[in-house]
């Protein structure tokens, strides 16, 4: 597997597939734009202090960063991505319910947020490389907001606003806590069946 270059994070560009850079920054300039604008609206609308815009101050970033993430691949150093042995058979993340998310993220609505998730048809060393290097783009996107939604949290705390510090640390843990748990499960998976 390549070698992330950059000691912090790893981008790489994938506008190929998507038609091209200016399409690329198209698309993420209207995504970024849209996602201010309702994260605006909704503070106005809500408030700082309530749990529907603890929800939006969650999830709008996280749909922004994935749809990012699409035109430019970006992962975290080998050692994060790096299984600990106390993962590879999967129990821990199986007791704290990863397997009814996954459940859940492959049916309905959900399931059509990363398509590019799943095995695929032809199981070669190459295809399985690229599923493994989209599970760690995934993995590194909901890892880096699990982190910078924390100081939402904290701000929230700081200021007093309890049910909007919980709410946010709830919403957090589920959009992004559960996603990060869920690659590395599936990677451990992955890396069995596919030693």
């Amino acid at each position: 597997m390549d070698e992330p270059p950059h000691p912090l994070v790893w981008w790489q560009p994938h506008t190929r597939r998507w038609g091209g850079r200016v399409t690329g920054l198209l698309v993420v300039a209207v995504a970024t734009a849209a996602s201010a604008a309702m994260i605006i609206l909704s503070l106005r609308r809500f408030g700082p202090e309530s749990p529907a815009f603890s929800f939006v101050i969650v999830w709008l970033p996280m749909t922004w960063l994935g749809t990012f993430s699409h035109f430019v691949g970006m992962q975290l150093p080998k050692s994060y991505h790096t299984l600990r042995p106390f993962e590879m058979d999967g129990q821990i993340y199986q007791y704290l319910g990863v397997r009814l998310v996954k459940r859940l993220l492959r049916r309905g609505p959900f399931a059509l947020f990363n398509p590019g998730l799943h095995l695929p048809v032809e199981r070669t060393p190459e295809q399985l490389n690229m599923l493994e290097q989209r599970m760690r783009t995934a993995e590194t996107t909901h890892a880096l907001l699990l982190v910078l939604t924390l100081g939402v949290v904290a701000n929230a705390a700081a200021r007093g606003w309890w049910v909007a510090a919980a709410s946010t640390l709830v919403f957090n843990l589920v959009i992004n806590g559960y996603p990060v748990m869920l690659q590395r499960y599936n990677r451990a998976l992955l890396h069995k069946r596919f030693a």
